[in-house]
């Protein structure tokens, strides 16, 4: 064995380098335990500060791709559904240019090369079709601002997305359209959607399909404020308690729906009980123009219900109070009439013949007042008064538009000359016809029997109610307020509305040949806006022409 070189050192040298080492490793602990302490407490001092530190909040830019990106990343969500543009079948080729020679087929010629892939359709990665995917419409493709349309189809929307739409929808000006198809809404997520709704200035439509809430709150959707033209809830098993729901919302005595015109309440479970609340809503609504509640259990006391709103229907105590109340305030001469006095007489004709007679007599007393006024005119002239003078008078306080209107088209040519020319032609172009929706409340009512008797509803032009189970009994009070309906427009009574052009009944529990209904098909056919008549044969003009001549 060799000697170790500590064993050649003296005792004392032995001593001096243990000593040394003992002081070293005194030192490096002490520099680590310094080390280790400062970086615990420069560690301490910076979780303090991000965990005191709240992140910015985003705002919107209105690009939607980039907000629901960036506050996708902000929630944490794993896995983000990709903002992908709506696909659209590929459109009809153009037509062949007539000026391009034709070139004549030849035989074929064998090639080793292969055919190009056709270009009408393109190919993606497998299961892709499959993957949750937010599909928008944009107006200008290369404008990221301009979505209309957003779409999402089968993948759930829960409280997370709820919230990243609730800032990335209404920053989109532009956004019409959403369309949520079979999405698991729940009763706290429609009704946060139904906000976010009313937030957008400029959403339209709304679609949520296969849809099925428990508690049944889309009518949040159609309040009496809302912006929403057009609503589809087709199979989302709405029942009469949703249908009363509805119901209400389109119209009750006090309030209305001024903005729903189309409404689509296919494929549903609503009964009569529920068709009826419906019907209901249709008494002080002229705003909905379609409605489709078509595949549902509704029987012939719905159909009745329909068939007295569309012809004429006795208002309730509720209702009768309220047009009191819109008279008076309206400042209508019949309102001091006596309903009581009155009741006798008005049996037997409208009730408003004495409000009639009375307009008559306040408009003999303008005409005299009128022939007055050009006698006053008449004798100015002749004691020398200048003619400048009438262009400076103030029109009357109680001058109409349309007499304003008349007056200034008088100026107009006076001052022009030529037709075209003047004043009077550019009041002409920027005076349009505005028709008012009137209050059903104010219409022409009638007292029979002890009841006050209003017009139905005429605004509403399309009703499908196929695929239901309507008997003989309500085609028959389908047909009978269709009849009132033409016979008010034949009449030339207006005022409300064309009345139905479109009426679906079939596949109801009546047979195809049923008189009832092949009659109310023929005064249906002639009133649909499509309706061609047939052409007629040569023999049929030429007697046409002879009886003519």
């Amino acid at each position: 064995m060799t000697d170790r070189p500590e064993s050649r050192l003296s005792g004392k040298e032995l001593f001096k380098s243990a000593t040394k080492k003992v002081k070293m490793g005194k030192k490096l602990e002490r520099v680590m335990k310094g080390d280790r302490s400062a970086t615990s407490a420069t560690s301490h001092d910076t979780s303090d500060v991000d965990g005191n530190k709240s992140p910015e909040p985003y705002s919107c830019t209105g690009d939607f791709e980039a907000d629901y990106t960036e506050l996708c990343n902000r929630a944490g969500l794993m896995e983000i559904p990709k903002v992908v543009p709506r696909p659209h079948r590929p459109g009809p080729p153009p037509p062949p240019d007539p000026k391009e020679k034709v070139e004549e087929p030849t035989s074929p010629v064998p090639s080793e090369q292969e055919e190009p892939p056709p270009t009408t359709y393109t190919t993606s990665d497998k299961f892709d079709y499959f993957k949750p995917k937010v599909q928008v419409e944009l107006e200008k493709p290369e404008d990221k601002k301009s979505m209309t349309e957003v779409y999402i189809r089968g993948w759930k929307v829960d409280q997370k997305y709820i919230d990243i739409f609730k800032q990335c929808f209404p920053a989109a000006d532009k956004l019409h359209t959403i369309d949520f198809w079979n999405v698991g809404l729940t009763d706290n997520t429609l009704a946060q959607f139904a906000a976010v709704a009313s937030q957008c200035l400029n959403l339209r439509t709304v679609k949520l399909d296969g849809n099925p809430v428990p508690g049944e709150g889309f009518h949040q959707l159609i309040g009496e404020d809302s912006m929403i033209v057009s609503m589809s809830l087709r199979s989302c098993k709405i029942t009469d308690k949703g249908a009363e729901l509805i119901g209400k919302a389109l119209s009750t005595a006090k309030t209305r729906n001024q903005s729903l015109c189309a409404l689509n309440l296919n494929s549903n479970m609503i009964t009569d009980a529920g068709a009826c609340y419906i019907a209901n809503g249709l008494r002080m609504n002229r705003t909905l123009l379609v409605l489709s509640i078509a595949n549902n259990a509704i029987g012939d006391e719905a159909a009745k219900k329909f068939g007295e709103v569309l012809s004429r229907f006795a208002l309730t105590h509720e209702e009768v109070v309220e047009r009191r109340k819109v008279l008076s305030e309206k400042g209508a001469p019949d309102v001091r009439r006596s309903p009581i006095s009155r009741r006798a007489e008005s049996r037997d004709r409208p009730g408003s013949q004495s409000s009639r007679s009375q307009l008559d007599k306040s408009m003999a007393k303008s005409g005299r007042a009128s022939s007055k006024a050009k006698k006053d005119k008449k004798e100015d002239d002749k004691k020398g008064k200048g003619k400048d003078d009438k262009w400076k008078k103030e029109p009357q306080r109680g001058a109409s538009k349309e007499t304003l209107g008349k007056a200034s088209k008088g100026k107009g040519r006076q001052s022009g000359g030529k037709k075209g020319q003047g004043a009077g032609s550019i009041t002409e172009a920027e005076t349009p016809d505005i028709l008012e929706i009137i209050n059903p409340l104010l219409e022409e009512a009638e007292r029979v029997d002890g009841e006050l008797l209003i017009p139905g509803n005429r605004a509403l032009i399309n009703l499908n109610i196929s695929r239901n189970r309507i008997g003989e009994a309500g085609l028959k009070s389908l047909l009978k307020g269709i009849q009132y309906q033409i016979t008010l427009t034949t009449l030339g009574s207006r005022s409300g509305g064309t009345g139905l052009m479109r009426l679906s009944v079939q596949k109801n529990s009546f047979l195809p040949n049923h008189e009832s209904y092949l009659k109310m098909q023929e005064l249906m056919m002639t009133r649909d806006p499509l309706y061609k008549p047939p052409s007629k044969t040569p023999d049929e003009e030429s007697t046409s022409q002879a009886t003519g001549s």
